[in-house]
């Protein structure tokens, strides 16, 4: 067989083996080769877990289509320093097929040769804003656009809206991502309740004599603010007694009582899941 017959070969065997991997799904036969529960040789486990990763990749991602290019497309509109993406570099694009927070696309873009993360990012669905989460750190921070749309999807509520006298009360907000935001707090009625700041910058409702009372609560993010009037109950002993009596798993009170009080008057929070604990 002469070499021209020879180099013919290889390419058009080359050719089949590309086509196949093109027809192919490798997702769908690893998760036939290795199904959840199977026992398989050690010598098999990082096949299995590769399976798996690609499992998930196809379940909970998004890694083509136009959604992703629109997606992606804003963030290419921002100033690369701001994004910290290169132009010229043609990233890989993963993005979570739910919604963070029902409100915003999480993107995250990596390295087409190291596959390293090159960049992690929230853009809005209505497109009103985009956020990078700072390299090397949990908080996110505002690349581009107006928080305004994104401060109605804020919610402020009380951990418990039954507090003790001389007790504490405590403010949850939750904001659509790891958001970071600025929570004010003000008495409406200080013969009843106060607002103290702990050490760590914590505002707590204080509770001061028996009674209803409202405070408004602020929160602040990207220059734009939004607030929520809540109303607390302030008990007393024998209130908190008759509590007890009608409940069975026990009452919160008196959980935070004897916190070592600041002077501040702000609180700088972060979203994305609600912190819980009086």
């Amino acid at each position: 067989m002469n070499k021209r017959k020879i180099f013919t070969l290889h390419l058009l065997t080359a050719f089949v083996i590309s086509a196949g991997l093109l027809i192919s799904s490798p997702v769908s036969a690893a998760a036939e080769t290795f199904k959840d529960g199977a026992v398989v040789p050690s010598t098999k486990a990082a096949a299995v877990r590769r399976a798996a990763q690609e499992k998930a990749l196809s379940d909970y991602y998004i890694t083509s289509g136009r959604k992703l290019e629109k997606a992606v497309a804003r963030l290419l509109y921002i100033n690369p320093e701001e994004t910290g993406l290169n132009p010229l570099v043609d990233y890989n694009y993963r993005m979570d097929k739910t919604l963070t927070g029902d409100y915003f696309y999480h993107i995250k873009a990596f390295h087409p040769e190291t596959s390293g993360e090159a960049g992690e990012f929230l853009v809005a669905k209505d497109d009103s804003c985009v956020f990078r989460r700072v390299p090397g750190e949990r908080q996110m921070e505002l690349l581009d656009g107006t928080t305004e749309k994104l401060l109605e999807k804020v919610e402020i509520y009380p951990a418990y809206k039954k507090i003790p006298q001389d007790g504490v009360g405590k403010v949850l907000v939750r904001v659509p991502g790891s958001i970071p935001y600025k929570l004010t707090l003000t008495s409406l009625n200080e013969n009843t309740l106060t607002i103290r700041t702990d050490d760590n910058g914590q505002q707590w409702v204080y509770g001061v004599t028996r009674g209803k009372a409202d405070i408004l609560a602020e929160v602040e993010i990207g220059g734009f603010t939004t607030g929520q009037t809540l109303t607390f109950t302030v008990m007393d002993e024998k209130d908190q007694a008759r509590e007890e009596n009608r409940t069975s798993g026990g009452w919160p009170f008196g959980i935070g009582i004897g916190i070592g009080f600041g002077h501040g008057h702000h609180h700088h929070g972060h979203g994305g899941g609600v912190v819980i604990g009086i």
